[in-house]
This record gives C-alpha cells, structure tokens and sequence, in this order.
C-alpha cells in the first residue's frame, strides 16, 4: 500500500535528527581547544559520524522503493522486479536524469560559492588554499569525491587543503569545506549502480544478494579516514533491503503493522530515541576501529528506517511547532548538508574581519551567525535551486521515458 501523503514526517524526522548530528559535530570549528566542555563532556562520550550512515538507509530505503514503485513489472510471476518493457537504458536514463537534476545544480552552486570563498573572502586563511580547493571541487564534481579524500588522507593529509591558519584557532583543519562531498559521491555511484542491478538480477536472488554482501563487509576493518571508511556501504544496504522489503510486502500486513505501530507509539518512540543515542555512542573513537562497528550502526538505522517505512506519524509528537521544525530541517537536509561548512567558515571569517576571537561571547556569536546564515542558504538554495530545477528534471525524465523507442 502507498500511502497517498505528500510527505512521509517519520522519515523527514530522520533526516533532521541526522542532519543536526552532523551540525554538531562539525562545530568543533568553532572550538579552539580540547580542554574545552564540548570535547571533555559532549565528545568525549558521543561522535557523531554514524548519522552519515543514517542519511545512507534513508537514502537507500527511499531510492529502491521509488524505482520499484515507479517501474515495478506487470506480473506478480514475472522473473524480474523491474519491468523489462521499457527497457535497460529507458529506466536507467529516466531515474538517472531525475537524479541528476535533483542533485547536481545545488552540488555544483556550493562548490564555486567555497571556491569564490577561497578566493576572494579568506583573510583569515580559514578557507585554505584556492588550488587545493578547486581539486576539492573538481573531485566533488566528478563524483570522486571519497576516493580524492581517502587518498588525501592515505598521504598524510600532504595533498588534502589542510593549510594552517595562524590567525583562527580550531580544533579542525582549515579548508576542507568541500570534505562533505564524499558521502555525496558515494550516494552518487549508488544511484548509478542501482537501477542496472535492479533490472538484471532476478528478483527471486535480491534477498539472498543484499545479504550476502552485508554479511561478507562485517568483519572489514573500517579504520577512521581509510579507503573502507569512505566506501561503507552497509547502512545503503540495509535502506535497499527495506525498500524492497516494502514494496514486496502484503498491504494487508503492511496496514497491520502501521496500526500496531500508532497504538504502541511511546514504545516505538522509546526504541527510535535507544537507537539515535546508540548511534552517537558507539561512533566513538574507542570502538570507531573495531570491526562490526559500522555494521551496529547501520542495522541500528535500518530500525530507525523500519519504523518510519510504516509512514505512522510516531517519531515526533504532534506538537505543532517543533514538528513543523523538525520537518523543515528534514526537507532541506540535503542544502543544509551542502552548504553548513561554507557558512562556518563564513561566520568565522566575518568576525575575524570584524576583531574579537577569542572571548567566549564571540565564540556564541560565531554560532549564532552561522545558524543563521545557514538557514538563508538552505533556504534560498532549496527555492530557487533545488525545488525548480527538479521539477525540470522531473519533466525531462518523463519525456524521456515516453519518447517512441529507437530501434
């Protein structure tokens, strides 16, 4: 069964909940030492890179489901779960240009924004080197993001746009405000990858497959900053698997489970909140090396994504302005994503400009700048960016896939 609401809350509660961890762990720039209370009693017990694999499950949850859904074969017996009548490059051009215009305008307007950053507003060095960043930029623009970063670090950070800045202390290397288009390249060769192995595998060896991969990467070990690091696939999985899982399911069951689901609210509510704390405790360094560690935090998203598959409204209460809130968070996670390290670094270089970095009072008013030039970003990207130029991609796509076939 689809549930005919425009917008699922429960997922859209994930991607806040992710996307405010990732904000949290990055304001370290903004702290000079870690003497500090940040380190010694936030960090000190919590990170926070596991909400990356969370975005992973949603991402993968979402993707599956929306191209099972959208091309889903005509018979219940057919050997495949992916119509063929279109065929191959009909389906996989069609789900590649929607993508494609979904994600890149806005991708692309970060990137030159950094780099103008880099060149022009950067007294305080805080936004590196400019030929560092356009190698940053033109890894992020090919997609290649995670293997420029792995190997940047695999040398000693020699080639990485880490360049010291004596005038702002930070806990974090200045520069790489680019450095969060890894995970947006790896989501990026999923996509490629998915609707080519959704239509050429035969839907009775899907399970078995997702399977079978999770298995064979639990005991990789996922050294922090290393090639497997900015490879993990585990929590991609997981949302693939729960994708298919949804689409497969009897919509008798799957309204069963919704209602049990709204009946139970407070328990599930109890497991959602177990689960996001899990994700911040077990992320830290101590067991960041560990192997399986990265597997306990993608089975722990694929809870969180099982739960908000049902589309039951429990993960937030119905209070109206923090839903409303959280919602908005969730909606433009993915501008918020692109563009929260520019507007750090933003926010540090205006008051470097403007004198005073060192006072406590200067440090919250760096924070609260920053807040608030990330809201008008992600705000502005999101309307004149991302939200128009999907629904070209949108258009496109559906005269692409209506178009007379080329024999």
């Amino acid at each position: 069964m689809v549930n005919s609401k425009k917008k699922n809350i429960d997922i859209e509660f994930l991607r806040a909940a992710a996307l405010l961890m990732i904000l949290v762990q990055h304001a370290e720039v903004f702290i000079g030492s870690k003497t500090s209370p940040y380190w010694t009693i936030l960090r000190r017990y919590m990170d926070f890179w596991g909400s990356v694999d969370l975005f992973f499950c949603v991402s993968g949850f979402i993707i599956t489901r929306g191209l099972i859904q959208e091309f889903v074969a005509e018979s219940a017996d057919a050997r495949y779960l992916i119509s063929r009548q279109l065929g191959w490059r009909r389906v996989a051009f069609g789900f590649w240009i929607r993508r494609a215009w979904r994600l890149w305008p806005s991708a692309w307007l970060w990137i030159v924004i950094a780099l103008c950053c880099s060149a022009f507003f950067n007294r305080s060095g805080i936004f590196g080197s400019l030929s560092l960043m356009a190698r940053d930029g033109l890894a992020a623009w090919l997609h290649l993001a995670n293997f420029h970063w792995a190997g940047c670090y695999m040398h000693g950070g020699g080639s990485c746009n880490f360049v010291p800045s004596t005038h702002v202390a930070t806990t974090l290397p200045t520069g790489w405000s680019l450095a969060v288009y890894w995970s947006l390249s790896l989501e990026e060769q999923f996509y490629f990858l998915v609707p080519l192995l959704f239509f050429f595998l035969p839907k009775r060896w899907i399970a078995g497959a997702i399977a079978l991969l999770f298995v064979a990467l639990i005991p990789v070990p996922r050294d922090p900053l290393g090639l497997a690091w900015f490879v993990r696939v585990d929590a991609i999985l997981v949302g693939v698997a729960i994708g298919w899982a949804s689409c497969v399911e009897d919509p008798a069951r799957t309204e069963a489970r919704r209602q049990w689901i709204k009946t139970h609210r407070w328990t599930v509510r109890l497991l959602a909140s177990c689960m996001l704390g899990g994700i911040a405790l077990i992320g830290v360094p101590a067991y960041a090396t560990q192997p399986g560690t990265v597997t306990l935090i993608a089975l722990m998203s694929g809870v969180l994504v099982g739960i908000a598959r049902y589309d039951a409204d429990v993960l937030i209460p119905s209070w109206s302005r923090p839903q409303a809130a959280l919602v908005w968070v969730g909606g433009r996670s993915y501008c918020l994503y692109l563009c929260h390290m520019t507007a750090y670094f933003l926010a540090i270089e205006l008051w470097f400009r403007l004198g005073g970095v060192g006072s406590l009072a200067t440090h919250i008013v760096r924070v609260v700048t920053a807040a608030v030039l990330l809201g008008i970003f992600a705000e502005m990207t999101a309307r004149w960016v991302e939200t128009p130029l999907r629904k070209v991609g949108h258009r496109k796509a559906q005269h692409w896939l209506s178009a007379p076939a080329v024999h």
